[in-house]
């Protein structure tokens, strides 16, 4: 039982290990200034020069107790401190790290500077200090040059003439998909009858759906009240059993026509004029206008 826990430990860490060297092996040297003298500047107010770190992968990436170096003779000349969150990268993320030879100023100022006279090599090494993750040797470049990739974690590096630490080397300023449409497309019509195609299917599924819904509801709701009256069988037979014969209904119908009025079909109208007494027209009288004289009964 001993022997089973100590080999799942073992290999826990092997696989924690693992990814995790899967994971710092996604590090890239993304960016280097050499010769800074109008361009970014550290916390404390200097211009030195720079390194950018790239994290290649769709993951958080922790940099923490990797090794860079200018010398490829000490590839463990600078750590990186541990127990600093920002060194974790996150994904599509970069870092900056400041080669001024101030390790004092904190985790990401190295102990070793770049001469901006000279070529200069730089490595990032793994937390093993053997496993080399990137490299990268630049040129003597101008005042404010800087040597990166022009797509962010690409291997093929070259000089570029606008610096962009800590940010995007290749700044995206259109979308090739709009462009394209708005190629084909300058008046919106093809855009308009898309937009009114999808409405329209969209209505008539939703028709079909409710439609087949219904029916659904329908049936459940007949074969509740079946089995409420105790019918048993199908749908199908308890309607046709249901069903009265034209036959009958025909009958029906004409007996209830005959009920109730069916013998005054013939009847011929009769007028019947009665006279009155009075000769005037009533509607000229006045004396329905005018009131009554009260009547003094004495006793």
């Amino acid at each position: 039982m001993i022997r089973k826990i100590i080999g799942s430990i073992i290999l826990s860490i092997g696989l924690a290990s693992g990814t995790y060297a899967q994971s710092t092996s996604a590090l890239r040297i993304n960016e280097v200034l050499t010769n800074n003298v109008s361009n970014y500047m550290d916390p404390f107010g200097n211009r030195g020069a720079w390194i950018e770190i790239y994290n290649n992968s769709a993951g958080t990436v922790q940099m923490a107790g990797c090794f860079i170096t200018n010398d490829k003779n000490n590839p463990k000349k600078y750590m990186i401190s541990k127990g600093d969150l920002r060194t974790q990268i996150g994904p599509r993320q970069v870092v900056l790290l400041w080669a001024d030879s101030y390790p004092h100023h904190g985790t990401f100022h190295t102990n070793f500077s770049l001469d901006p006279d000279k070529e200069n090599y730089i490595a990032l090494y793994d937390a093993s200090g053997k496993n080399l993750i990137d490299e990268v040797t630049v040129p003597v470049l101008e005042a404010d040059q800087s040597f990166g990739a022009p797509q962010d974690g690409a291997r093929d590096l070259k000089i570029l003439p606008h610096p962009t630490p800590e940010a995007s080397n290749f700044v995206i300023n259109n979308n090739p998909k709009v462009d394209k449409f708005a190629e084909h497309d300058p008046n919106g019509i093809g855009m308009a009858v898309t937009a009114m195609s999808v409405v329209f299917l969209a209505l008539i599924l939703l028709y079909l759906v409710f439609r087949v819904i219904g029916k659904i509801s329908v049936r459940l709701s007949t074969k509740r009240a079946m089995k409420a009256q105790g019918i048993s069988g199908k749908i199908k037979d308890a309607r046709e059993e249901s069903e009265i014969p034209g036959a009958v209904l025909a009958a029906i119908t004409m007996a209830l026509n005959e009920h109730q009025g069916g013998d005054h079909d013939y009847e011929e109208t009769v007028l019947t004029i009665h006279r009155v007494t009075r000769n005037y027209s009533p509607w000229s009288s006045k004396i329905y206008g005018l009131r009554e004289v009260p009547q003094i009964k004495k006793r």
